[in-house]
């Protein structure tokens, strides 16, 4: 499934103090930001292609749909602009809820599934994973120093 970011302006703070403390709003051109989670065997993958100058700070969650806590956790990740990245994590056979979030860097502006963010721009994507992982099993955490 490929997700087009789309467009959100944020309200402007009456006052500069407020401003500081309200919560971060997704305002980026549809081609800014492109996301495609998808399956590639036993593991879920999001792509991230970011199209605009600085960069981009991504994580996944992959959450079991009839649970809460997470199979795994991806990230962060850093995606510069005009580059690819992509986030991996080897998971069980099932059903998963991809939430994720994207922040630029240095302006702060948020992409992303409800959860994890509050004001997200699109629902978690839901995939199934089929096949079983390779010799040891189980899932990961998709980081290099272990779950």
């Amino acid at each position: 499934m490929k997700v087009t970011i789309a467009r959100t302006v944020g309200i402007a703070a009456a006052v500069a103090g407020a401003g500081l403390l309200a919560a971060p709003t997704a305002s980026a051109a549809p081609e800014d930001v492109t996301v495609d989670i998808g399956v590639d065997g036993n593991a879920v993958v999001m792509d991230v292609r970011y199209d605009v100058s600085g960069a981009v700070v991504c994580v996944m969650n992959i959450v079991p749909v009839d649970g809460t806590l997470p199979a795994a956790t991806v990230g962060p990740t850093v995606v510069m602009g005009g580059d690819d990245g992509e986030l991996r994590a080897t998971v069980d056979p099932g059903e998963y809820a991809v939430q994720w979030s994207c922040s630029s860097v240095p302006s702060f502006e948020q992409w992303g599934s409800v959860p994890p963010l509050n004001n997200g721009t699109v629902e978690p994507t839901v995939v199934t994973v089929t096949e079983t992982s390779g010799p040891g099993g189980g899932g990961s955490s998709g980081s290099p120093f272990g779950s």
